[in-house]
């Protein structure tokens, strides 16, 4: 993904990876009675403060995990400071050597939810906030359990804009092979898909609620090492889950013959999980007409030939 430009009711909320914004524009509270991020010792402010000349953009991260940690990383290059939160200390610990802000926050463990409003009073002097908690079967959103603490804590003040939360493209499932696009009527077929559309219109209501610009992103299939404002992010290439499969094994066999040494009936059983996902093509077509995105990668085959090829310099 090259460039990603967020609309909305904030001019100022322009996103360019391998860019750094050279005016980021005014934060809707420059003068805050309260900002975590004063120095401990006699108060001093950080180069980072909102009301001083170097104020930069800032993102959170509710749930850093494999996505929201590449977004974060390349943000941070470009400039931009980001926070987030974790589950664990040494996760913590982890993303805080590579130069993130990280709070300890567990919505669904009762001890860590005592944190919540720390944690809020924190995100909401940022500017941007990306949601990346996936849904809980039994529970739903996790995060949304406290809505009304977030409506709450969020109103009062702060610098908060722009609202995105990472849905996925399970939201439309089956649809028999076609083309889908963020008009495709939603039709669930799991639990979990459904508990994500539910949570994708609540975050849109929280969002409006309170003011913001919010976009859904909805997510294909991730690989890697190791009428609201919705929409897909995928590539060009719609392919089934067992053919993406069995693409990186052959990848993996050339490369490193004899490397593979999973079972077939463990391979049937790893690509039978991708039927639970639907058949569908998901277009990518607003996202690169609206947020004018351009793919570094516009099919897996040549994701997954990059990966090959880093994990070769690994070696």
């Amino acid at each position: 993904m090259d460039i990603c430009h967020v609309p909305g009711r904030f001019p100022v909320s322009t996103l360019r990876f391998g860019h750094v914004p050279q005016n980021p524009g005014l934060p809707r509270s420059q003068t805050s009675p309260y900002w975590p991020y004063v120095a401990a010792a006699g108060g001093s402010r950080s180069e980072t403060d909102p009301s001083g000349p170097t104020y930069r953009n800032r993102m959170f991260f509710l749930g850093m995990g494999f996505v929201a940690q590449f977004f974060a990383q390349e943000l941070k290059n470009q400039g931009w400071v980001v926070s987030g939160t974790c589950t664990s200390i040494l996760k913590k610990n982890e993303l805080g050597e590579m130069g993130f802000d990280m709070y300890l926050f567990d919505a669904n463990e009762p001890e860590l939810v005592i944190l919540l409003p720390s944690t809020l009073e924190i995100m909401k002097y940022h500017t941007h906030v990306v949601v990346s908690i996936p849904p809980v079967v039994g529970i739903g959103d996790p995060v949304l359990q406290h809505k009304e603490l977030l409506r709450s804590s969020l109103t009062d003040g702060g610098n908060l804009q722009w609202l995105c939360y990472l849905s996925s493209t399970s939201v439309y499932g089956d649809c028999g092979g076609a083309w889908v696009d963020e008009d495709y009527p939603t039709s669930p077929a799991s639990e979990l898909a459904n508990l994500r559309l539910i949570a994708e219109k609540r975050w849109l209501s929280l969002g409006d609620d309170l003011g913001l610009s919010t976009q859904i992103f909805r997510l294909g299939g991730i690989y890697g090492p190791g009428r609201r404002r919705v929409y897909n992010i995928v590539d060009d290439d719609p392919a089934p889950r067992e053919e993406v499969f069995a693409y990186a094994s052959d990848l993996i066999e050339k490369k490193w013959p004899g490397r593979i040494k999973q079972s077939a009936s463990q391979s049937e059983s790893l690509i039978g999980k991708g039927s639970r996902r639907g058949k569908k093509r998901v277009s990518n077509a607003r996202m690169k007409k609206e947020l004018g995105v351009r793919l570094l990668h516009p099919s897996y085959r040549s994701g997954l030939q990059s990966i090959i090829n880093h994990m070769e310099e690994a070696l």
